[in-house]
């Protein structure tokens, strides 16, 4: 099925990680997708390890995409891509070391949705640094408060910025798309340009943090003590850890738990009314200082068992998966979250999915795979040349 967003063309001038997610999902929810690179080719393909050549990121977030080449020492080439943007309803590009000729300004396309993704924004004395995920992980504070109490930040373990960005690319995107069909759906005119920042992106993603922060030496409050935790890795029960929540157990279900728990040694310990009263799990305000406790008695459990006790009680419990097991887990199945993706020179790679389910206008799963450098040339610049 062509999914909700056929019809639309997009153009992505983009490389790494940002704008080529932000356009994938644009083409994984039906959107014709040309992917513009330069001769070398986008510099995620570079990235180790290699597949035949490709990195797995590249191949990753260059799906449902058709690739062509342009080079920006040509004229030609410039007013190539120059027609295939005023013909186009969204362009996608990274703002640094765009030719002007094919800036906002220039294009004069008044259809045109043209999101700019840029490092820091379009304004200030940060404005033209290029696009940097270290750098914008850090100048907007995002890693302050990660790592381990009395040790220095450390950064996210993912471009988290780049990734933040892109959905709120997608997002903004549609948006305008909407207005602009919205006012005159026979003469779209109102296009615009969108401007979307890694930097404003991750302070946006701590938004609930800063608005709730009052002493950053004691952040206490919904969503504010875990990031002075210790990094949770789960319970460990006899096989596996798990994640758990009692917030919801009091009294008699409370007692009856650590009967079935086989922990009644813990009513003798100091920290008992503490444990009985802090919820467990991620949620309790004592977490870490009571986790010793309870992995004492998970360790004579398998961690299905510890499970189904908690959840029988009132709580909830789920298992803490290393990439291998979730791969495995029935409930990623069930949801189809990961795919197996015949590349185009055979291989065929695991995926994830799309995280979306459309019933009115289904989505088929990506049967498009990245492009081979300037794989669909001569028939992308066929189709320019019937427009005219």
């Amino acid at each position: 099925m062509p999914g909700p967003l056929d019809g639309y063309r997009v153009i992505e001038i983009a490389e790494g990680v940002a704008g080529p997610h932000t356009a994938m999902s644009l083409g994984d929810a039906g959107a014709d997708v040309i992917k513009i690179e330069p001769p070398q080719g986008d510099r995620s393909r570079g990235w180790a390890p290699s597949l035949n050549g490709d990195s797995p990121v590249f191949r990753t977030l260059n799906r449902s995409k058709r690739g062509i080449v342009l080079d920006w020492s040509s004229e030609q080439d410039i007013e190539t891509a120059r027609r295939l943007l005023t013909q186009a309803d969204v362009a996608v590009v990274d703002k640094y070391g765009l030719p002007p000729e094919l800036g906002w300004e220039q294009l004069n396309a008044p259809g045109l949705v043209y999101c700019a993704i840029s490092g820091f924004g379009p304004r200030g004395p940060w404005a033209d640094h290029p696009i940097s995920e270290i750098g914008t992980q850090m100048a907007s504070e995002a890693t302050s408060s990660l790592g381990n109490l009395g040790e220095p930040p450390v950064r996210h373990g993912s471009d988290i910025g780049s990734v933040f960005a892109a959905n709120n690319a997608i997002q903004a995107i549609c948006g305008a798309l909407y207005a602009r069909d919205d006012s005159d759906p026979s003469n779209p005119t109102g296009g615009q340009r969108v401007e979307v920042s890694l930097f404003g992106s991750l302070i946006a993603m701590r938004s609930t943090l800063w608005v709730a922060l009052s002493n950053p030496d004691e952040w206490w409050g919904f969503h504010l003590d875990s990031y002075v935790k210790p990094p949770d890795h789960g319970y460990q029960c006899r096989d596996l850890p798990i994640y758990f929540s009692l917030a919801r157990i009091r009294g008699e279900a409370f007692e009856s738990l650590i009967d079935e728990l086989d922990m009644a040694w813990a009513r003798d310990h100091p920290d008992y009314d503490m444990l009985r009263t802090d919820g467990a799990g991620g949620a309790g305000r004592y977490a870490a200082e009571l986790k010793p406790l309870w992995e004492r008695g998970f360790a004579n459990f398998d961690a299905d068992q510890v499970m189904e006790i908690v959840e029988r009680h009132g709580g909830w419990a789920f298992p803490m998966h290393d990439y291998e097991r979730l791969s495995q887990d029935p409930q990623v199945a069930a949801v189809e979250a990961i795919i197996d993706l015949e590349q185009s020179d055979g291989p065929i790679m695991r995926q994830v999915a799309p995280p979306w389910d459309f019933e009115g206008t289904p989505v088929s799963t990506p049967t498009r795979p990245s492009p081979g450098l300037g794989e669909h040339q001569e028939e992308v610049l066929t189709e320019l040349e019937s427009l005219g």
